[in-house]
């Protein structure tokens, strides 16, 4: 276990890069770090390998000291890996994979089998043992600087925004891999990451950064339910936590069963009298069974000269209705984008059962990330300004 106690890292007697951190990260946990530029995520890692030392406060790995540990023997028993790789342009691959094993004077056997079996794991041909790190593209080198980050299977693995400058296929090709090592080898990792898509996806538990502080430390199902603050909430991302808060909800729970119909066979003077005296500008067009047939708005109808004719000669029959049964997040930017006031609900046998309207959807968003006092503040402020 890695822990920090009371740890502050200050330079220049005024910088606070990390302000007074009490954090613990368990074996074989995935810690992702995320915040800002300037939060203090990455001084914080690199007090882990002591490539920094704090100013104040300990840290302990498995209850000792490691200010008590030399900094190179520490090092040695760390995996590190970080965004521009670090493989040295002189060494060849194999030279560069084996770096922590000779220093820790394994035999030559071991080493050439430990990278050879790593190279397979990782879906790298093993000739590629024998080139130079310019020879590679960007992504064959962040593999590589990932299996050698593991190479002498350290018990903790640094990472420092490894796949930061790579493109977004690549990086899930990554994503996959490290969790798939992680996994396999039970090694603790402490990621750094300014990319909450990546946090979410990889990290046990996520550390929140914000001014040389830790705003909040959960697990991502958490975060996304109960952020712990505004500045949490913002960074998370409003989307996210939309996302998070309907994932279990359907359309049925939130529709409105009272909607208006008109029935097949009536006419277009029905259909505006009902209108008229319901107050509404569309009507639903239902069969004798409660199936949806069609639309008929106020703006079409009111234009038609033959007010006797029959509903379903001029009702719109393309609308595509919401199913009852799916899922509120799935359908949000459609319906919020549209141009519709409302979109019928059917259930399984193609019945009207309700409506969603537009009105529904945004107070859903403000119930669930807002509350009702910040509501009601914006209105106030609204107001004043007009």
């Amino acid at each position: 276990m890695i822990e920090f106690k009371g740890v502050s890292k200050i330079y220049n007697n005024e910088i606070k890069a990390v302000d007074n951190v009490d954090l613990e990260i368990q074996d074989g946990e995935f810690v992702c770090f995320i915040g800002t530029s300037g939060s203090g995520k990455t001084t914080a890692l690199r007090l882990i390998n002591r490539m920094h030392e704090p100013t104040y406060g300990e840290i302990t790995m498995n209850g000792e000291k490691i200010k008590m540990m030399d900094p190179v023997n520490l090092r040695r028993k760390i995996g590190y890996a970080i965004q521009q790789t670090g493989l040295l342009p002189h060494l060849t691959i194999y030279e560069n994979v084996v770096t922590v094993p000779r220093l820790l004077e394994w035999s030559e056997e071991k080493c050439r089998e430990t990278a050879e079996r790593l190279m397979e794991r990782v879906d790298l041909p093993l000739e590629l043992l024998e080139r130079y790190p310019s020879e590679l593209s960007g992504g064959q080198q962040q593999r590589i600087g990932v299996i050698r980050a593991l190479a002498a299977n350290p018990g903790t693995v640094l990472m420092d925004e490894p796949f930061g400058a790579l493109d977004p296929i690549t990086r899930d090709a990554l994503h996959e891999l490290v969790i798939e090592l992680q996994e396999e080898y039970n090694n603790t990792f402490v990621f750094v990451t300014h990319d909450m898509d990546e946090a979410l996806k990889l990290g046990d538990r996520i550390a929140i950064w914000h001014e040389g502080k830790v705003v909040q430390y959960d697990t991502p199902e958490n975060i996304l339910a109960e952020p712990a603050n505004d500045y949490v909430r913002d960074f998370v991302g409003r989307e996210r936590l939309f996302d998070a808060k309907t994932s279990n909800i359907t359309v049925k729970e939130v529709m409105n069963s009272n909607v208006l119909t008109i029935s097949l066979g009536k006419s277009v003077s029905d259909a505006l009298t009902t209108m008229h005296s319901k107050g509404v500008d569309t009507l639903f067009v239902v069969d004798d069974y409660d199936k949806l047939m069609g639309r008929v708005t106020i703006e079409y109808i009111a234009n038609i000269k033959n007010k006797s004719r029959n509903i379903t000669e001029i009702m719109d029959d393309s609308i595509r209705p919401l199913r009852e049964s799916t899922l509120i997040q799935n359908q949000l930017q459609q319906v919020l984008k549209t141009g519709r006031s409302n979109i019928p609900v059917v259930d399984s046998e193609g019945r009207l059962t309700g409506i969603i309207t537009k009105t529904t959807l945004v107070n859903l968003v403000y119930d669930i990330i807002w509350n009702q006092e910040e509501i009601e503040e914006e209105i106030l402020v609204e107001g004043t300004s007009e």
